[in-house]
């Protein structure tokens, strides 16, 4: 290393790995569900059951959706010139076309 250049620090490290631990957490919960669903509930329709209860669901998903308002928001009340306009309409766009897309799909 030359004079100039400075080592990565510690909490980077730190970061990344807690990070990698939580990445591999999320996988093994979800094969354990998945292994328990297969195993489990072979004779469930998964689609009646889904259709049966969309309006908890969109319940959920609202919510889901305000709590990435809500940060969207806060981050642009901290940080103003962090999150470009285009940025924004972006995210906002993405929620509506992801809504859209699942009303399809339980129609």
């Amino acid at each position: 290393m030359s004079q100039g250049e400075k080592m990565p620090s510690k909490g980077w490290l730190k970061n990344v790995l807690r990070f990698m631990f939580f990445l591999i957490l999320l996988f093994l919960v979800l094969i354990v569900i998945g292994v328990f669903a297969a195993e489990y509930l072979q004779d469930v329709d998964i689609r009646a059951w889904f259709i049966k209860t969309q309006w908890i669901w969109f319940t959920v998903r609202l919510m889901l959706y305000g709590v990435i308002g809500f940060m969207v928001l806060s981050l642009s009340r901290r940080h103003p010139g962090s999150m470009p306009a285009k940025a924004k309409w972006l995210i906002a766009m993405v929620l509506i076309f992801a809504e859209a897309i699942t009303q399809i799909t339980l129609s």
